[in-house]
C-alpha cells in the first residue's frame, strides 16, 4: 500500500517510505536513560525464520538504580499516592470526634424532640456510617497494595485470589485471616476490617434511654387544717349544751362504727401529674391516747348462799368500780366522768378523758381489763409523696402544748414544739404562723356529742346472748374488750375527726412539686472504646501500609497491573490448565510466581519448581 511512514525522533522527522520497510510491526521503544531518545525495532509477521524470532527483543528485569530514578520520578511529594486514603483516615477521626461531641452533649439531658421525626439514634447512625465508611476505605485499599508486596518473594499464585478478595469486605478479610496468620502484616488489616463490621451496633449499644422524674407545670396540693380558727359547733338542746353540726357528727359516727385508717386520706390530695412530693407540713388534728391500767384494779370478792354464787367487785383509784358474777355476768362499764389514772394531758388541749373496766366472757374468775383514754387537740406533722397515682401520708410526730383551761370561756392556742412553714424548719415557735387556734365552743360541742357514745354498760347472762346499752358500746368491748381493742376505736375515731377537720373545716391547702416522667440520653462511655480503638487502629495500619511500601509501586486496587504483566514462564516444561475456572484454580496452586518490573513493565514471572 503506498504511503509514507512517519517517525519523531530526537526533534526530527524521518519519512520512509512503506514499500521498502515492507509488511511488520514496528515497534518504538523509549529508554529508562534518556526522555528522548527511542529504539525502534522491526519484526515481520511474514517472516517465519529464527532471525525474526530472535529479532525480538527480550524483556529483562530493571536494575535497582533504573527502578529508584523511576520511583523518585513518581512523585514530588511522598505521600501524594495515598492523598484519598489519608483523606478518608481524616474523615473517620472527625466523624468519630462528632459522635463523641454529640453524645457528651446530650448525655444526661432529655431525649431531643426533633422536627419531621429525627431522632438521636438516626443522627448518631449517619455519623457512624461515615466514620466506618472511611476505616473500611482505608484498610482495603491498604489490604489492595500489601497484596503486591506479598509477591515481592516467591508465593502461590491462589494468594492473589485471597488477597484481593480480602481487600473486598469482611467476609474475605475473614478467611484471610485464617489463612495467613500470622505471617504477613496484611493479618493486621483483615483483623481491622472483620472488626469494623461491629462498629455500628457498639455505637448504638452506647447510647441508652433512661427516665428520670422532673419538677412540671401541674398541680400539687394536700388539703390541711392550717393556723386559722377552727371553729366547728352548732346549736344544743340547751344553754351550754352546744353539739357538733350534722357532718362532724358523721365523721363521728363513721370513726367508731367504720374504722378510718390514718392513712385512708387519699381524697385530701391533688397531683395532676401521679407524682408528687410534699415537703414537711403540719396540720391541726385530733389525737387519742390509752394506756391499760389493769393493775391499778383492786378485786373484792363477795360468796353467795353456795358456793357456786360468787360476786367480784372491781375498784379503781378514782373510785369507778366495775362487778360481775358467776349468775350475772357482767362483760363491761364504760364512763367519761373519772379522772385518768395514769395519762397525763397537762398542757392538751383535752376534749374528754374515757375509762373502762371489762371482762373477756365466761371464767372463775373472770379474766379483766381496764382500760383509759385520752381524746385532744394536736398538731400532726407529715411526709406525704404521690408516686404512681398511689397517695401516702406518714404521720412522723404528734407535738403541740396548749393554753387551754376548762374553766376559760376563750379561744386558745396549740403550738407545736418543731413548727414548720412551706416546708422549712423554723427555729423560733413564736411565730404567729406556728399558733393553730382552737374555738373553745369548738372544743364543748365535740365534747357534748362524743361523750353520751362512749358511756354504757354490757351484760352476758346467756351464752352467747349479750346485751349492750348502745351499740358504740359494743363496739368499743369488740371481740374481747381489752386494752388492744379500745385504743383501735379511739385511734379510728381521732383519724376520722381529723380527716374531716382538714377536709371540711379549714379549706387549706400545702402545696408540693409535681413530676413528670421524661426519658433522657445515659451514654455508657465503655461501649465506645471499640470504635475508638478500631479508627486508631485503621490509622495506624495506613501509617504502616505507607512506610511499608514506600519503596514500592503504588498500584492499591487498580487491576490495570495485572493487565499490563507478562506471566512469563521459565522451565522445560510449561503448565497446562483446563480452561475452566476449577482448572484454573488447581493449577494456580501448583505455580510459584515473583512480580517483576521491566524496561516493558510490571510482569508476573512462574518460578520453576525445584
Amino acid at each position: 500500500m503506498p504511503g509514507n511512514f512517519k517517525i519523531l525522533l530526537s526533534q526530527h522527522i524521518i519519512l520512509l517510505p512503506l514499500d521498502v520497510l515492507g509488511t511488520g510491526v514496528y515497534r518504538l521503544d523509549k529508554m529508562a536513560l534518556s526522555k528522548e531518545e527511542y529504539e525502534l525495532t522491526y519484526l515481520r509477521l511474514d517472516d517465519p525464520s529464527e532471525t525474526a524470532t530472535n529479532a525480538k527483543r527480550k524483556s529483562q528485569p530493571l536494575s535497582a538504580q533504573e527502578q529508584q530514578a523511576i520511583l523518585q520520578s513518581q512523585t514530588n511529594f511522598f505521600g501524594s499516592s495515598w492523598t484519598f486514603e489519608i483523606l478518608n483516615c481524616l474523615i473517620a477521626v472527625a466523624f468519630l470526634i462528632a459522635i463523641i461531641i454529640v453524645l457528651y452533649n446530650f448525655d444526661g439531658k432529655p431525649v431531643p424532640d426533633w422536627p419531621y421525626g429525627i431522632t438521636l439514634n438516626a443522627l448518631v447512625s449517619v455519623l457512624s456510617t461515615a466514620m466506618k465508611a472511611g476505616m473500611v476505605c482505608i484498610a482495603t485499599e491498604s489490604l489492595s497494595q500489601l497484596k503486591w508486596s506479598w509477591f515481592n518473594q516467591d508465593n502461590k499464585l491462589s494468594d492473589l485470589a485471597l488477597l484481593d478478595a480480602a481487600s473486598r469486605g469482611p467476609v474475605g478479610a475473614l478467611i484471610a485471616l485464617f489463612c495467613f496468620v500470622p505471617r504477613h502484616l496484611v493479618t493486621f488489616g483483615c483483623l481491622v476490617l472483620v472488626i469494623a463490621a461491629a462498629t455500628d451496633p457498639f455505637v448504638q449499644q452506647g447510647m441508652g434511654t433512661l427516665v428520670r422524674s422532673i419538677p412540671t407545670h401541674g398541680n400539687a396540693a394536700i388539703q390541711v387544717c392550717n393556723s386559722s380558727l377552727y371553729n366547728d359547733y352548732g346549736l344544743g338542746e340547751g344553754p351550754g349544751m352546744n353539739k357538733a353540726p350534722p357532718s362532724t357528727i358523721g365523721a363521728i359516727y363513721s370513726g367508731i362504727f367504720q374504722g378510718q385508717s390514718p392513712n385512708s386520706k387519699s381524697s385530701l390530695m391533688e397531683c395532676a401529674t401521679g407524682n408528687c412530693t410534699f415537703a414537711p407540713y403540719q396540720s391541726l388534728g385530733i389525737c387519742s391516747r390509752c394506756a391499760n391500767i389493769t393493775d391499778s384494779l383492786t378485786l373484792h370478792k363477795v360468796d353467795g348462799f353456795t358456793s357456786q354464787q360468787v360476786t367480784y367487785n372491781y375498784k379503781l383509784p378514782n373510785n369507778f368500780s366495775f362487778q360481775t358474777s358467776t349468775t350475772g355476768q357482767y362483760v363491761m362499764n364504760s364512763t367519761y366522768l373519772g379522772n385518768l389514772i395514769s395519762l397525763n394531758t397537762t398542757g392538751l388541749a383535752n376534749i374528754l378523758n374515757f375509762t373502762a373496766i371489762t371482762a373477756a366472757g365466761y371464767g372463775v374468775p373472770p379474766t379483766v381489763s381496764a382500760t383509759e383514754c385520752s381524746l385532744y387537740f394536736c398538731v400532726d406533722t407529715y411526709h406525704a409523696a404521690v408516686n404512681d397515682g398511689a397517695f401516702t401520708e406518714k404521720r412522723i410526730s404528734i407535738e403541740g402544748t396548749s393554753n387551754y383551761s376548762l374553766a376559760s370561756s376563750k379561744d386558745f392556742e396549740i403550738v407545736p414544739n418543731t413548727c414548720y412553714v412551706n416546708g422549712t424548719q423554723q427555729e423560733s415557735t413564736h411565730s404567729p404562723e406556728c399558733a393553730f387556734k382552737v374555738s373553745w365552743l369548738s372544743i364543748l360541742a365535740l365534747s357534748n356529742s362524743i361523750t353520751p357514745l362512749l358511756k354504757g354498760t354490757g351484760s352476758l347472762f346467756m351464752s352467747n346472748r349479750p346485751s349492750w346499752s348502745s351499740d358504740s358500746i359494743e363496739v368499743l368491748h369488740g371481740a374481747y374488750g381489752n386494752y388492744t381493742d379500745i385504743n383501735l376505736v379511739f385511734q379510728s375515731l381521732a383519724a376520722s375527726l381529723t380527716f374531716h377537720a382538714r377536709s371540711k373545716i379549714c379549706h387549706a391547702s400545702h402545696n408540693g412539686t409535681a413530676w413528670s416522667t421524661v426519658p433522657y440520653v445515659h451514654v455508657r462511655w465503655l461501649w465506645m472504646i471499640l470504635p475508638i480503638t478500631l479508627v486508631f487502629l485503621s490509622s495506624l495500619f495506613l501509617i504502616i501500609t505507607i512506610l511499608h511500601t514506600r519503596r514500592d509501586y503504588i498500584w492499591k486496587s487498580s487491576p490495570l497491573a495485572l493487565l499490563f504483566s507478562n506471566l512469563d514462564l521459565e522451565g522445560p516444561n510449561p503448565f497446562r490448565s483446563d480452561p475452566t475456572l476449577k482448572g484454573i484454580e488447581q493449577t494456580s496452586r501448583k505455580m510459584d510466581v515473583r512480580l517483576e518490573t521491566s524496561s516493558d513493565g510490571p510482569r508476573i514471572k512462574v518460578v520453576p519448581v525445584s
